[in-house]
């Protein structure tokens, strides 16, 4: 991701700040550059002709600012801290705050298991997640102690390093994670004997989880805040638990619906009879009709699975006819 190093410059010339003359045109060249840099095939352009192959591909035109924002740009370089940069230090400088990738690692996936009533009605489970929770020794700072702490020399605690180069929209910045503190923006010279170093200590934390109904296998189910925790950068990650339902014998599901086999003689195809049968709420009593063909469905209604976002609507439970003929009739 490229940046313009000049922070003082993009303040100094944007049209909200600046109504002198030239300013509009000088915030328009960076605009200019930050579209250039933002799309790969106008960087690849011009990292191999020039601006030469940019006006080739705008037919002539000389203008890169054309679609561009200037709010939008002036947003990408002083957005919030969700971006690459958290935000400006006492100096003016820009701190680099790259945490997407770190808040990422502290998720937690775990498998829980069910069976296939509890996937249907829902329910609540206790369960126990194995997680890292910020070291009570060192408060989460992998330090023995805060004089163990120092500042990267590399990047001068920023947790990025910048290369440099410029181009004819001016200074351009490409940022990279400092391969010294690994982005963290300090060095620990004495580490603690607790965690090793790592700020976190392994722990068990037990919870209560609700399961909806209707959910289905291999769904996972997203529980903000309950991943691993660290205190040290101020971020905590999710919990995601990964559903398995068991399977039940003589019922399967296809969405919100049910399916079973059974089996009828012949003079109760003929005749019709109600038949018991098993379903996710005990035995029912089914009604099959008189002169029913083999291969034919009979179904109890709304005694299906519920619809995980609009429980109060359920599927039904199709019950498929076998019709036993005997080999020889007395």
């Amino acid at each position: 991701m490229y940046r313009c190093t000049s922070s003082k410059q993009l303040i100094q010339y944007h049209p909200d700040l600046n109504k002198g003359p030239g300013a509009e045109e000088k915030f328009k060249e960076i605009s200019a550059a930050y579209e250039i840099l933002s799309d790969d095939e106008k960087r690849s352009l011009y990292d191999r002709f020039g601006e030469a192959g940019l006006q080739a591909e705008n037919g002539g035109s000389s203008s890169g600012a054309q679609g561009v924002d200037p709010s939008e740009v002036f947003s990408a370089f002083f957005g919030g801290s969700d971006g690459l940069f958290g935000g400006m230090d006492d100096l003016g400088g820009i701190n680099f705050n790259l945490r997407n990738k770190q808040n990422q690692a502290l998720d937690i996936r775990q498998d829980l298991y069910m069976s296939f009533e509890e996937s249907i009605f829902g329910g609540r489970r206790e369960i126990e997640v194995p997680c890292s929770e910020t070291c009570d020794k060192c408060d989460g700072t992998g330090a023995k102690s805060n004089s163990s702490i120092q500042s990267c020399s590399q990047c001068g605690g920023r947790g990025g390093v910048m290369k440099s180069q410029e181009t004819p929209f001016g200074i351009m910045s490409q940022v990279s994670t400092c391969f010294k503190c690994g982005g963290d923006g300090k060095i620990i010279t004495d580490h603690c004997r607790r965690c090793g170093g790592s700020g976190q200590v392994r722990s068990k934390r037990n919870m209560k989880v609700v399961i909806p109904p209707g959910v289905s296998d291999g769904a996972t189910m997203k529980i903000p805040g309950e991943g691993n925790a660290n205190k040290n950068r101020g971020v905590v990650g999710d919990l995601y638990l990964v559903l398995h339902v068991d399977e039940k014998h003589g019922i399967w599901r296809e969405g919100l619906q049910l399916y079973s086999k059974i089996n009828i003689d012949y003079t109760q195809a003929i005749l019709g009879t109600v038949v018991k049968v098993e379903t996710v709420e005990g035995l029912k009593d089914l009604q099959i009709p008189s002169g029913i063909q083999p291969g034919e469905k009979v179904k109890i209604p709304r005694m299906g699975v519920p619809n995980i976002n609009k429980p109060s609507q359920r599927g039904d439970h199709h019950f498929i006819v076998n019709v036993l003929i005997p080999k020889t009739v007395r």
